[in-house]
């Protein structure tokens, strides 16, 4: 379903995008564009996405074909089609990542604050592209790549499962984004590990833990998962059954409703 606010190539003056396809990626990175910035008044906001464009075409290293973002989020919570669904992303750092993800950016400077509308809009274009090809995989710029980008609010925000302004993640159901079923393997670190602990502790399933959940997906956070999908009626895997401790689409909905 097209976001609400939304503003085609066309009607902010540009032409098809040249960018290679990429009909589905792993996630969604989320970017923006630093620097000192003042939201203008939205009959500007178009200008601005031309002139990103513009200096990404014109920029003598990266040698972008096109804007290198799939959307771009106005702080007033307008949705622009970048290089749009089912084309690669030129933003994530190097060919690998930009293969990995698609990129939203959002047109916010490192002097003003996330307003509602701006985290909307971002809302809007995640749950866009993850309609249209992206995995459940939602991150910050920085957590595939060296740099500041998308800032500590917006990074904190996405770690915190991307929620709508007064409601949760995913449509403002409570329930994050899950981050695929390859994110959870012994060793494994990331907030969202830290998440999964944090909810299975809630649900009274937190047994195993000696120093509690952190950020390491460890044999603790297997067992306690282990002994939640055995609580919700599954078969464990010496009965050929599911319930195997690594957490699936179904265990992390129920773990967060």
């Amino acid at each position: 379903m097209t976001p609400p606010l939304y503003v085609p190539r066309a009607q902010w003056g540009a032409p098809p995008t040249a960018a290679a396809l990429l009909p589905s990626a792993g996630g969604v990175k989320v970017h923006w564009i630093g620097g000192p910035y003042t939201t203008p008044d939205h009959s500007q906001c178009a200008g601005e996405v031309r002139a990103i464009r513009q200096e990404h075409l014109d920029d003598p290293v990266q040698h972008w074909v096109d804007i290198a973002y799939n959307l771009l989020v106005c702080g007033h919570g307008y949705v622009f089609e970048g290089r749009g669904i089912g084309h690669r992303s030129g933003a994530n750092g190097n060919a690998q990542l930009n293969v990995d993800d698609y990129a939203v950016c959002a047109i916010v400077g490192t002097n003003e604050g996330n307003s509602d509308a701006l985290l909307t809009g971002l809302r809007d274009a995640i749950d866009y592209l993850q309609q249209n090809g992206a995995g459940g995989r939602i991150q910050g710029h920085r957590d595939g790549y060296s740099t500041d980008c998308p800032g500590d609010a917006l990074e904190n925000w996405v770690h915190s499962g991307a929620p709508r302004p007064g409601g949760g993640g995913n449509g403002g159901t409570g329930v994050p984004p899950f981050p695929g079923a390859d994110a959870f393997y012994l060793g494994a670190h990331g907030d969202y590990v830290t998440q999964l602990g944090q909810a299975l502790v809630r649900k009274g399933f937190g047994q195993y833990y000696r120093v509690g959940p952190g950020p390491d997906f460890s044999e603790a956070d297997r067992l306690n998962c282990q002994a939640f999908q055995l609580a919700q009626g599954w078969e464990g895997t010496e009965k050929g059954g599911d319930a195997d401790g690594y957490p699936g689409p179904e265990t992390w909905r129920r773990l967060f409703s």
